[in-house]
């Protein structure tokens, strides 16, 4: 056998091997869809008044090896309260990308006082994910009362004062 027939049963051989182990490799190989939403704020529990807006960042990312297309934000919220997202739709999330959200939600002006849970939605062709908030819902008369309370005390204390050490 000659150099240039061995030479070409190797390369048919090697030819052979890859036709059977690239299909198997592109198959091992998964699209991947992995799609995240996470609060860029400290908390997941934010304060607000009664008709006030409270501002949370969301981070949506694609950890996944395929892109992700028409990703809707949108929030779950108690009845009457209003959600903002900017933007509130992503077209397009390549692989290993990130996008920032700004999201606004506002509370309606009678609410009662007290906790409430929020959750934040991205939704696309593929997939969907939720990030949770909880949000207390406080009196904003609460701080009024406070305020008042303050001013009385200093208003009390000055009339001591000028009682006790006044036209002497």
């Amino acid at each position: 056998m000659g150099i240039s027939r061995k030479i070409y049963w190797l390369s048919l051989f090697v030819v052979g091997l890859m036709t059977i182990l690239l299909p198997c490799s592109i198959l091992a190989q998964e699209e991947k869809i992995d799609l995240t939403l996470r609060l860029v704020s400290d908390s997941y529990y934010d304060r607000i008044t009664p008709g006030r807006d409270i501002t949370i960042f969301l981070e949506v990312g694609n950890n996944g090896n395929k892109a992700i297309t028409n990703i809707r934000l949108y929030a779950d919220l108690p009845e009457g309260w209003t959600a903002e997202f900017r933007p509130g739709r992503i077209d397009y999330l390549g692989p290993g990308s990130f996008q920032t959200v700004v999201s606004i939600i506002r509370s309606v002006d009678n609410a009662a006082k007290g906790e409430y849970a929020v959750d934040l939605i991205a939704e696309a062709n593929e997939t969907r994910r939720v990030a949770n908030i909880f949000v207390r819902l406080e009196s904003a008369l609460f701080w009024v009362w406070v305020g008042a309370g303050v001013a009385a005390l200093a208003i009390a204390g000055f009339i001591l004062i000028f009682m006790r050490f006044g036209r002497q």
